[in-house]
């Protein structure tokens, strides 16, 4: 099934301080994703039987956005933006409906109070949202899913409390909480029944968690710092509309869970100026274990026995789920300055060559070595 994608776009911004303890910005964006399938259906000898016409799909998103920010005092600023966003289908090859067209207003506003010259807190709230892509209203996963192009948006009302500071007059640290109210948000539903099968739908639910940051020089020359981030997630898969479902695609709607995103995540490097020119910056990535829908019967990640739904494992239309395992990435970079404004650095990632997934049946890259080179004008 070759593809050939590609995206463009661009964006403008502008800002001002010419009105009187304000500064204000806009900006305009603009997105194209061009999506092109074909198929190759091979004989059982290997031969090619078939050659697919190529479809397309393409779309394109438009924001337009203004925000402001009042100095209301030497230490107050109150922070209100607004944008509108346009997500137009232009091209859905295959797709006997209707092109979709979506637009959606979002809104924020924060207030941050700098109560010494290194320490802020702040507050925000704000409401967002996230239009369905390509994949999400044509792709078919091979027949294994319908085509969903009427997917509604979703939306996310957030709200996060901050705090920073530099303590010890040579340690900086951060910290917020935050909680997400969503509505609609965009999932995939799997069951096995006979024949298997995907289900988009749309899912009410919340997220919540915090995160803290600490960069710390230790002494002149050697800094050591590390973010951590903790993250709920919980859905309500009784708000979906069931209308028009069968039974056993209700209960694998029922029966399904939150995927994708780890419960703890951190990032920890440290780095040496060995020279005045050269800095060594080793760092490790670290997650817990995620959980991943199995939308095959055929994979090697089923328990004998234990899984439900596919042939030889149940026969229960529930959806599939496996835990990918936690990982820990090592890396490393070595960053020159020849200047203020002209740096190069070599590096690896995944130093130890660690094979993990984010998604079942995708392993990521393992290690691989970059060179990059930064001059600023």
């Amino acid at each position: 099934s070759p593809y050939d994608d590609h995206s463009y776009g661009g964006f403008v911004e502008i800002g001002t301080k010419l009105i009187p303890m304000s500064t204000l910005k806009a900006a305009i964006h603009y997105r194209r994703d061009v999506h092109k399938e074909g198929g190759i259906n091979y004989n059982p000898d290997g031969t090619v039987a078939s050659v697919d016409d190529t479809e397309q799909q393409s779309e394109e998103t438009w924001s337009f956005a203004v925000e402001n920010t009042f100095h209301a005092t030497r230490n107050l600023d109150i922070v209100t933006g607004v944008s509108y966003d346009i997500n137009r289908v232009l091209r859905a090859d295959g797709s006997t409906d209707p092109k979709p067209e979506l637009d959606a207003w979002n809104g924020q506003a924060a207030l941050i109070y700098s109560y010494t010259d290194t320490g802020k807190v702040h507050a925000s709230v704000s409401s967002r949202t996230r239009f369905p892509t390509l994949f999400d209203r044509y792709s078919t996963r091979f027949g294994a899913r319908s085509q969903n192009p009427d997917t509604r948006e979703e939306r996310a009302t957030n709200y996060e409390i901050g705090w920073s500071d530099t303590i010890f007059t040579n340690a900086r640290v951060s910290s917020a909480v935050f909680y997400s109210d969503i509505e609609d948000s965009i999932q995939n539903l799997f069951y096995r029944h006979n024949n298997p099968f995907i289900i988009g739908a749309n899912v009410d639910g919340h997220s919540y968690g915090f995160e803290l940051s600490v960069d710390w020089d230790i002494m002149p020359g050697l800094r050591i710092g590390g973010n951590y981030t903790y993250l709920e997630r919980d859905f309500d898969y009784g708000t979906v509309d069931t209308t028009g479902l069968t039974a056993d695609e209700i209960t694998a709607v029922l029966s399904a869970s939150p995927e994708g995103t780890p419960r703890h995540q951190a990032f920890v490097y440290l780095a040496w100026s060995a020279t005045p020119q050269l800095t060594l910056t080793p760092s490790v990535e670290l997650a817990s274990d995620r959980s991943s829908m199995l939308t095959s019967c055929a994979s090697t990640l089923l328990p004998p026995g234990g899984a439900n739904g596919c042939p030889g494992h149940g026969i229960s239309p529930r959806p599939n789920y496996a835990r990918l395992g936690s990982y820990a990435l090592v890396n490393f970079q070595a960053e020159y300055a020849f200047s203020e404004n002209a740096t190069a650095a070599v590096g690896v990632t995944n130093l130890l060559d660690e094979n993990y997934s984010l998604s079942e049946g995708f392993p990521e890259a393992g290690r691989q070595f970059f060179a990059n080179a930064r001059v600023r004008f």
